[in-house]
């Protein structure tokens, strides 16, 4: 089985198998990182790198998983950003007992702005 050498930033270079290490790469950008947990102070390291190192780090057993970047980064934002007073107003919203029911008649005013269900 291969040892896999990489460097904790409160260790320094530390050995451990290929499963305890995990290669995350972004389905959208291409960028990718590893990650582990230091065998000798437990520290969670996560480092950014290459297409090279990935393909080296997976052929030898290290476990790989694709991401994306939410949907919602593509998304066109309107209108000003919520304040320290919607954000007051939402927690006594919360807080009436028919929060449910305010939701609801929310979402019926800003239907029209959305069309309807099914379209």
């Amino acid at each position: 089985m291969p040892i896999i050498r990489a460097t904790c930033p409160t260790c320094g270079d530390v050995e451990f198998s290929p499963r305890l290490l995990k290669v995350m790469v972004c389905s959208t950008t291409g960028e990718a990182s590893y990650g582990f947990k230091c065998p000798a102070c437990e520290l969670l390291v996560s480092k950014q790198t290459d297409k090279q190192v990935v393909e080296l780090l997976v052929s030898t057993g290290v476990a790989v998983s694709f991401w994306s970047l939410p949907e919602e980064l593509y998304e066109q934002h309107t209108g000003a950003p919520i304040g320290f007073d919607d954000l007051i107003e939402f927690h006594y919203q919360l807080h009436s007992g028919n929060w449910s029911e305010l939701l609801e008649n929310e979402m019926k005013n800003l239907s029209p702005h959305f069309g309807s269900e099914g379209e």
